[in-house]
């Protein structure tokens, strides 16, 4: 059963689930729209659906929200239609590696 305390909000900077009874809020965008940089001070899920992945960030969490943020994102699978959808907290984009640069000089060298 679908739980009735969540609902989504359709906005030009994407989606939001919002809790009816606080202040939880939860961005969800395509990843592959978006430069996205995870903010350190909030929560981020990540899933694959349809062609790309989403990624879910909360918005100004507070910690006794943290609880609900399983429930919320439960809650949108099944709203979806997709009540198997696997999320998780590690992000799917390759790592950007450091690539090798020639030094052009030997920083080793005392300069006079």
């Amino acid at each position: 059963m679908i739980s009735t305390n969540f609902y989504i909000i359709h906005t030009d900077a994407g989606d939001m689930i919002r809790d009816v009874k606080s202040i939880l809020r939860i961005s969800i965008r395509k990843l592959e729209e978006i430069a996205f940089e995870p903010n350190p001070t909030e929560l981020q899920f990540y899933s694959k659906y349809q062609n790309g992945h989403i990624v879910f960030e909360t918005v100004n969490i507070k910690d006794y929200l943290r609880p609900l943020v399983a429930s919320a994102l439960q809650w949108y699978a099944e709203y979806i239609g997709q009540p198997d959808m696997y999320i998780t907290n590690e992000d799917p984009r390759p790592a950007l590696t450091a690539s090798q640069v020639k030094a052009l000089a030997n920083i080793s060298q005392i300069v006079e």
